[in-house]
């Protein structure tokens, strides 16, 4: 007979120790879901924020090149006070400050792109105290190894600011752009002394369909080192053009291969999905909601495949 001491050791015993999976599952912790307001250009800043948020995400990236419903230039003081009050009763986190920052050649022109950072990070601090978010910009240009010095003296100073306002910038590898792989990204950053104010942005959208080959694997590879941000989208070879999609709409990819490589990597922070302006941009059919729910639905499996808890 078992007696009853040894019954509820029995029963205490398996109560605290969940099945295998729960427990792997419950371990693979720390990284949430976001979505940008890049493609959420036809809503006011406070509705962008409660459909996002209504809809299930983790975090919220804010769009704030001139033109966007989140441009420092237009949100006065009492407007940021009123959407950090929003921020915070969303439950959301602010991610990041999507940004274009791409450097410019004439010393007059980077003066004002220095302050264009200030105000950026600034922005980020006021809707976010507690956690500033990364400001997050590609860079332009065409030709890499014409344009990668300018690149590193106008970043160089980017960076400073960075550090006396204490806050994160991170450079984003573009296909159409001089700065277009990990590894260019790489070398950027350590000819800086790889500063902890500065990082690269992991975007598989920008490798997928390259001559040679660039796998998942070996992109996550390259770019952990330097990681601290990820947007997140699909792309499609149509014709010998890649066009952008919603992410996990086109199954180029399984999202779920890259939580994975990069949650193995270290990496725990959100994934931002983004929606590209070749989908919303000129475009009558596009539906914010929709697509804002669709990127939701497809990265939510993808977690789940890759047995990444969100937070």
């Amino acid at each position: 007979m078992i007696t009853r001491r040894a019954f509820l050791q029995t029963t205490l015993a398996s109560a605290a120790a969940p099945s295998t999976l729960a427990f792997a599952q419950s371990q693979r912790t720390g990284c949430g879901l976001a979505i940008g307001t890049y493609g959420l250009q036809s809503m006011k800043l406070e509705e962008a924020i409660a459909l996002v948020a209504a809809t299930g995400y983790n975090a919220i990236e804010i769009s704030s090149m001139p033109g966007t419903t989140g441009a420092p230039s237009i949100l006065a003081t009492e407007d940021r006070k009123r959407l950090r009050r929003i921020l915070a009763d969303s439950g959301l986190r602010l991610c990041g400050i999507m940004a274009d920052l791409q450097p410019k050649r004439l010393e007059a022109d980077h003066k004002t792109q220095l302050a264009e950072v200030y105000h950026l990070i600034k922005l980020g601090h006021d809707l976010s105290p507690d956690r500033a978010p990364v400001v997050q910009t590609i860079l332009g240009g065409k030709a890499w190894e014409e344009s990668r010095d300018l690149f590193r003296d106008r970043v160089a100073d980017w960076v400073q600011i960075a550090g006396d306002l204490r806050g994160s910038l991170s450079i984003k590898p573009h296909r159409q752009h001089a700065m277009s792989l990990p590894a260019e990204a790489n070398w950027l950053i350590e000819q800086l002394g790889a500063p902890e104010r500065l990082g690269m942005v992991y975007d598989y959208s920008h490798y997928a369909f390259r001559d040679p080959e660039v796998t998942i694997e070996a992109s996550a590879k390259e770019s952990l080192p330097h990681l601290n941000y990820v947007a997140t989208k699909d792309a499609v070879k149509e014709g010998g053009k890649v066009n952008f999609a919603l992410a996990g709409e086109s199954g180029s990819w399984d999202h779920a291969a890259i939580i994975s490589a990069l949650y193995d990597g270290g990496y725990r922070g959100d994934f931002c999905c983004e929606v590209s302006s070749q989908i919303w941009r000129n475009n009558p059919a596009y539906d914010p909601v929709a697509a804002t729910k669709t990127c939701f639905e497809n990265l939510k499996g993808a977690f789940e495949r890759a047995g990444v808890a969100r937070r």
